[in-house]
């Protein structure tokens, strides 16, 4: 009866009925995109799975700086309520984009073949990454729009619209025209591409576009450009791992490593999900002027409980589900899933990451965050240079060590920062 209590009131919890419907939505769009990837599986050995593996590192690199961390701004901006501030918010994230993918494109012109033999990829496919990271950031914050408006249904007509599209070209142009992975990188230029000139034309309707503020746009930069080093950490994490492993190890393992990284990040994904609709609620709650410090605490502390709970519940439900899936239909990756085991605790942690962060970026601590993530994955980084040589067994297990430190960090100075703010005591 208790358990049957408990699910009823979750059942009835606005933000576990968003947080899930999010999540769901969110895991179509990005999340999908793995179980694209174990199907495409089928048709790409190891050893192509290692080069797509070191094209998402390039992209996740250049996607780091192309729009200077700027679009997460958008949600902290709507929340100020300056209708005139959001569009200023806005035209800031266009421009900056804009003219960090220029330098992006005169660059990789000039670098030409010495940057193709540097990053092991051909001349063609680092052209792609242009259009795929300046149309990426129009997508995204066309769904962060629909989502901080809380427009739950718009939000998964478009998710599901790029995934559907994303699908259907993957398999076409791997399977069917045998352009192996590079055609699963054709097939994400186009669809970013599209969604993306989408979003900007929805922004122009909305008439949300204008000549930025000055002083605006250098609020923004002091807020975002210090995000830069945090969103690095994942590149020295998983990225420089794929070019460490390869070095010491063999382009076939780089595969198997990818694909166990990319089931924990199905994990990651729905936490994600999850913490899109859990930022808004803490938003709300912590900018609600009518809601005393002592309610404010105990909304916030039970969220966090329950998530807690969500998080280790779906956690053991992926980690159990890939174990006996992966070996009947992928038997060839069947080796990944030891090493799964090990970053499916990594992608547990890292959920829980995600529910303190949300406090320091809305107090606007992003400094904070930087020298956190950015140390740790220095820690990270170096360890995985003295170690994976050895084995990819310790590469894993460092996942879990950096993940842990980062989270322990990000937890005490997200409270102290509530304690402080709210001035109440713990």
């Amino acid at each position: 009866m208790r358990i049957k209590r408990q699910i009823l009131v979750l059942s009835k919890d606005k933000t576990i009925i968003n947080g899930a419907l999010f999540s769901l939505f969110s895991f179509i769009n990005r999340g999908f995109s793995f179980f694209l990837l174990l199907i495409l599986a089928n048709y790409m050995p190891p050893e192509e799975y290692g080069y797509l593996g070191l094209f998402q590192t390039v992209i996740m690199v250049m996607g780091i700086c192309v729009s200077l961390q700027l679009e997460g701004y958008m949600s902290v901006s709507y929340f100020d309520g300056a209708v005139d501030g959001f569009k200023n918010t806005v035209s800031c994230i266009f421009a900056t984009t804009f003219i960090i993918s220029i330098i992006y494109l005169l660059t990789i012109l000039i670098g030409g073949q010495s940057f193709s033999e540097l990053l092991s990829l051909p001349f063609t496919m680092l052209f792609l990454t242009v259009p795929i990271c300046f149309f990426t950031v129009f997508t995204n914050i066309n769904l962060d729009y629909f989502r901080i408006k809380g427009h739950v249904a718009t939000y998964g007509a478009f998710s599901c619209g790029n995934a559907i599209l994303n699908f259907v070209l993957s398999i076409l142009l791997v399977k069917y025209l045998s352009m192996g992975w590079e055609g699963r990188v054709w097939a994400q230029t186009i669809c970013f591409s599209l969604f993306g000139v989408i979003g900007i034309l929805f922004f122009m309707k909305k008439k949300l576009f204008k000549f930025p503020n000055l002083i605006h746009w250098k609020c923004m930069l002091i807020w975002g450009v210090p995000l830069i080093p945090h969103m690095a950490s994942s590149f020295f994490k998983q990225g420089c791992d794929r070019y460490i492993i390869n070095s010491t190890h063999s382009i076939y393992d780089v595969g198997l490593f990818s694909f166990a990284l990319n089931l924990a990040n199905i994990i990651i994904m729905i936490g994600v999900g999850f913490n899109q609709s859990n930022s808004i609620e803490i938003y709300r709650v912590l900018g609600d002027k009518n809601i005393s410090v002592k309610e404010k605490i105990s909304i916030l502390s039970l969220q966090r409980h329950k998530l807690i709970k969500l998080y280790a519940g779906i956690s053991l439900l992926v980690v159990a589900a890939m174990y006996i899936i992966i070996p009947l239909i992928l038997p060839k990756y069947s080796l990944a899933m030891n090493y799964f085991l090990i970053l499916g605790i990594f992608g547990f942690i890292n959920s829980l990451y995600y529910l303190y962060t949300n406090y320091l970026f809305f107090f606007k601590r992003t400094k904070n965050i930087m020298y956190i993530t950015f140390s740790t994955s220095i820690l990270h980084l170096v360890l995985s240079l003295m170690l994976t040589k050895y084995s990819l067994y310790l590469t894993c297990v460092i996942y879990c060590i950096s993940i842990t430190v980062m989270l322990f960090f990000i937890r005490y100075y997200s409270l102290k920062e509530l304690k402080t703010r709210l001035v109440i005591n713990f």
